[in-house]
């Protein structure tokens, strides 16, 4: 079996990954820029298994434990910890939204609990607030570039833009990759934000649109902020340091754009968060990056196939901020499919054709 992969981020590497851990040695990543260059590299670094829809929690019931096993299992180590969420409920909305989910989340084992916000002693605010204990950090790039360093003598890596696939008799059996064709028996898709663009370029529809978002981190503080905590207007959390990592909660029109960081999103991170954190007045930003959410229309994603399109073509993509959680994961379950043949159940939950079906999963929860 040939197989191409396109993009080699965090859903790239781990399909390669577990491709190579069934003993596929005709393996081929392509990636316009360097490993690990795009979304995946460009992110906070949190697990959660709290979501607003019953089939995203299922998946993260299935998913974390996953990823939290491969922490152990990889040549590098992504520093997983349990650090929990923390959701600051300071309007009605808030509180409607947690209140709905709590219902939800209990009743498949990861229920939190409401507390007082003073109950946390770096908040300066007297708000409920809801504790999910289970959820926690990883280190992004430790998690991508370990699996990479598992299998980099097993796979070719080709710098360049795939631009057409080349199909015969219904069947893949190509993708032009620097003005030439690549052999392939199988291509998987695994494009992260650029998923939609390629797909739409060889005459496919597959809903998934880029959506700028940033990233910034701020001095040391003398006290730990442990949990990720969530306001209406930003999330943030520790570094290993002690520095707060965090983003601002807005809405922007998504499209392509250049990757630099923004002045008013700075200074919206700031003086929020100098309003909520004790210690934290006059605090100043170090450093940021930007990156691209891969959102859908419900904001979940996209694996597997449709059969509508050519034998041998798959897709893993539209994770809408919640992709490198799920990295390892999806990619056993996409190596299962295209390797064996097995179908896991979530490949036909996130199946690409509940689009066309009107099967939408309505999920709420993006962080």
């Amino acid at each position: 079996m040939r197989v191409v992969i396109l993009g080699a981020g965090g859903h790239g590497l781990s399909l390669a990954y577990h491709l190579v851990k069934k003993g596929i040695n005709d393996i081929s990543m392509v990636e316009a820029k360097r490993i690990n260059y795009g979304s995946s590299g460009r992110n906070a670094g949190r697990y959660r298994y709290h979501f607003y829809t019953k089939e995203n929690v299922e998946f993260a019931k299935e998913g974390i434990p996953y990823l939290l096993k491969l922490c152990k299992d990889l040549p590098l180590n992504p520093l997983c910890m349990k650090t929990g969420y923390l959701w600051i409920l300071d309007d009605e909305k808030s509180k409607d939204v947690i209140s709905r989910a709590h219902s939800l989340w209990s009743s498949e084992g990861v229920g939190g609990k409401f507390l007082p916000c003073n109950d946390f002693d770096f908040l300066k605010i007297e708000e409920e607030c809801y504790l999910a204990p289970q959820d926690g950090s990883f280190h992004h790039d430790y998690l991508s570039l370990g699996m990479y360093e598992a299998i980099k003598d097993h796979v070719k890596v080709i710098i360049g833009e795939a631009m057409r696939l080349k199909v015969s008799g219904g069947k893949i059996v190509g993708v032009e990759v620097n003005g030439s064709i690549i052999p392939a028996d199988v291509v998987a898709v695994t494009l992260g934000a650029w998923t939609g663009h390629f797909m739409k370029r060889n005459g496919i529809e597959v809903p998934v649109e880029p959506e700028k978002k940033e990233i910034f981190v701020t001095e040391d503080l003398k006290f730990r902020v442990k949990p990720l905590t969530i306001s209406k207007r930003i999330y943030f959390s520790h570094t290993l340091k002690g520095e707060i990592i965090g983003g601002v909660e807005d809405e922007v029109p998504r499209g392509f754009g250049e990757l630099d960081i923004s002045v008013e999103r700075s200074l919206s991170f700031t003086r929020t968060l100098r309003s909520l954190v004790k210690g934290a007045e006059g605090i100043r930003i170090l450093r940021g990056w930007s990156g691209y959410y891969e959102m859908t229309p419900d904001h979940s994603h996209i694996m597997g196939f449709s059969d509508s399109w050519p034998d041998g073509l798959y897709v893993d993509a539209g994770y809408s901020g919640h992709g490198m959680m799920f990295s390892p994961y999806s990619g056993k379950i996409m190596a299962d499919l295209i390797a064996d043949g097995v179908k896991n159940k979530f490949t036909k939950i996130f199946s690409p054709q509940r689009f066309e079906e009107n099967k939408l999963i309505d999920e709420r929860m993006v962080i």
